[in-house]
């Protein structure tokens, strides 16, 4: 029983009770009702997702990575985060390792998580190190797979992080800094794909972006390392361009090509006027690309104005 009340996911949830006997919008009101909450309990975490964000800029800044270990829905929405990192901020250093591996993101592989070695193994593989941040994400906070990797990553001289939505949860002790929105019992008790699983993509987003962020690869709200894979980002970039330099559509494009559809480049021979060779040197010289953007479009205003 003691076990039973430390684990709040598996709770029952007395505003969904007799739930199957209810009409569709009385449900449907009843889930928007229990997901409300989950914007506020992320909100009373901010201060250990800052923490996080900051020894994840620290290590992806010193060559290490930003690693997610998890298994089933939590394991699964490591993968959509870290998947979605080099499209949008073109960095592959936000990794996801799931228990299962790549074809349990698609077919369920439960019996995955109760391997602590496989843990250990799956991060050997990737060749997890010191320089890199672990988080372990696992909604009960009791996933084994996911304890056991980050026992492994304490012992290699990683850093460690827990995300749960268990107070008590074993799997604090593992980390050095625990995030623990506390959404309450799940609609459908032990569900943990509804508002545990919607905690955890929220504070996910919010450490990969303003990690990101903090390492200069968005300039004011603009993807400026969005990788420019289809025509409607190609589009996206050019409507940046035009409307940060002021210059034509056409010129836009002309600077786009000769920069290798690199945005960042491309903005610095527009403001800088300066060729592409020239513009990598500054980026490369640069502390990050949004302070040295940041820098050559204040020079470019003074000199217009």
């Amino acid at each position: 029983m003691k076990r039973q009340r430390e684990r709040i996911t598996e709770r029952e949830n007395p505003a969904s009770a007799s739930l199957d006997t209810k009409p569709t919008r009385e449900i449907l009101r009843i889930i928007n009702h229990e997901d409300s909450k989950v914007a506020c309990a992320v909100r009373r975490v901010i201060p250990q997702i800052a923490r996080v964000v900051d020894m994840a800029v620290e290590a992806v800044a010193g060559g290490g990575r930003l690693i997610y270990l998890g298994a089933g829905t939590s394991g699964r929405l490591g993968v959509l985060d870290a998947a979605e990192c080099l499209p949008t901020f073109g960095t592959d250093r936000v990794v996801a390792v799931m228990a299962g591996g790549p074809r349990a993101t698609f077919k369920p592989l439960e019996g995955a998580e109760d391997d602590p070695q496989q843990a250990v193994r799956d991060l050997r593989q990737i060749g997890l190190n010191r320089k890199d941040i672990l988080v372990g994400i696992s909604a009960s906070g009791h996933t084994a797979y996911t304890m056991g990797g980050l026992r492994f990553a304490r012992g290699v001289g990683s850093r460690t992080v827990a995300i749960t939505s268990n107070p008590r949860a074993p799997i604090k002790r593992l980390a050095e800094v625990s995030i623990v929105p506390v959404v309450g019992p799940e609609v459908i008790a032990g569900s943990t794909r509804m508002k545990a699983g919607t905690a955890q993509k929220l504070v996910l987003n919010m450490l990969s972006t303003a990690t990101m962020v903090r390492l200069g690869r968005v300039l004011s709200h603009w993807m400026i390392n969005v990788q420019l894979t289809n025509q409607k980002l190609r589009q996206r970039a050019l409507g940046l361009l035009g409307k940060a330099t002021g210059v034509s559509p056409a010129v836009a494009a002309r600077a786009l090509e000769a920069s290798g559809r690199n945005l960042p480049v491309a903005f610095l021979m527009l403001w800088k006027k300066v060729p592409r060779a020239e513009a990598l040197r500054l980026l490369d010289d640069g502390h990050h690309a949004a302070g040295v953007l940041r820098k050559a479009q204040a020079e470019h205003a003074r000199a217009m104005g």
